[in-house]
């Protein structure tokens, strides 16, 4: 069943969708209920899946010790969806239960590729989210060690 497009209109990576590109982005994710300790996401595993965070608090931590937490509906989760080598670069952990939007990484990735417009607006906050976490990662995609 598509989620409410009502749903994807209050999240700030949605927010400047038009009706019709929400109503295709709604057939694509599904709600999903995470429990406490869960584990989303394992830094050097094939990303498959690009999450938004409804609700909750989740940790995300590299190797080297570097980590960051995420408690805010619309945070990203599994950017590395979109980005080769398409291995999530960092382990996260729901640090309480929540629930989140996931999506496929291959779904996410073709409609970014297939739509100009669609993907030019998503790519934006995208790299405003990569941007941020920067510091966290080298340019090898590997946690910093030093």
């Amino acid at each position: 069943m598509p989620t409410d497009i009502s749903t994807l209109e209050s999240l700030e990576i949605f927010e400047e969708l038009s009706s019709d590109e929400l109503a295709e982005i709604s057939t694509l994710v599904h709600t999903m209920r995470v429990g406490e300790g869960e584990v989303l996401t394992r830094r050097g595993d094939a990303a498959h899946t690009f999450y938004i965070v409804l609700s909750g608090n989740y940790m995300i931590y590299f190797k080297g010790g570097k980590a960051f937490t995420l408690h805010h509906r619309g945070d990203m989760i599994g950017v590395a969806t979109i980005l080769t080598p398409f291995r999530y670069r960092g382990t996260t952990v729901a640090l309480t239960d929540g629930e989140v939007l996931a999506m496929a990484g291959d779904k996410f990735l073709e409609l970014i590729q297939s739509n100009a417009s669609l993907g030019d607006k998503l790519l934006q906050r995208l790299n405003e989210v990569i941007h941020q976490r920067s510091p966290y990662v080298d340019e090898a995609g590997e946690a910093e060690t030093h």
